[in-house]
């Protein structure tokens, strides 16, 4: 029983940390904040996290612990290297449209400390890449440099919600335009992709 209730009072700390942080930014969360939502004091939530770093470290696995393997099995499905690229830009634009904070968190505390990097599953993002030499070979895709490629489609997923604030404010876009934006992205980039893949001549 004391399991259990220890379980629902963490289960509603995470449900209102995220939700705090989806309202107000990593940067702009307040410890007392996630407390009154999720109906505790803020003693009870520092027993169960320490810092807010250590809160959102856990909300950042849970996260990316359904991404990576649904990403996986996605990839699975699919057999050229653009599609597979396609695929993550999806995944990957989708995630951050549903928790737009994390770019944030993940850059923040890759700059304090970098052996963050660890928690961040890599294999899959090495087996795409090992297809595009598949392809190569096969003369489905242009010579490039693929880190670089890969680089360059990892940055026009994140980096616009990096500078949210910046296009909201230039274009006087709502929170709810920003999402229908983002949604559009998905397509925007896919089309980026296959072209700078597409075979020379």
């Amino acid at each position: 029983m004391e399991n259990n209730e220890k379980i629902s009072t963490e289960s509603k700390i995470l449900a209102a940390a995220e939700q705090v942080f989806l309202r107000s930014g990593y940067d702009g969360s307040r410890m007392q904040e996630i407390a009154d939502l999720a109906g505790i004091n803020k003693a009870l939530l520092h027993y169960y996290f320490r810092s807010k770093d250590a809160l959102f470290e856990k909300i950042f696995e849970d996260k990316f612990s359904q991404f990576f393997p649904r990403l996986q099995e996605e990839l699975n499905h699919a057999t050229s290297f653009a599609e597979k690229v396609c695929l993550y830009a999806e995944l990957h634009i989708g995630l951050l449209i549903k928790n737009p904070y994390l770019p944030h968190f993940v850059i923040n505390t890759l700059q304090k400390n970098p052996d963050f990097a660890q928690k961040i599953p890599t294999e899959v993002l090495m087996q795409v890449l090992q297809t595009y030499y598949t392809d190569l070979e096969a003369q489905k895709v242009r010579e490039l440099n693929p880190v670089q490629f890969m680089m360059s489609v990892m940055s026009m997923c994140v980096f616009p919600f990096l500078s949210k604030p910046l296009f909201c404010k230039a274009i006087n876009l709502s929170d709810k335009d920003f999402e229908l934006l983002m949604q559009a992205r998905i397509e925007e980039v896919k089309r980026y992709i296959k072209v700078l893949l597409e075979p020379i001549g």
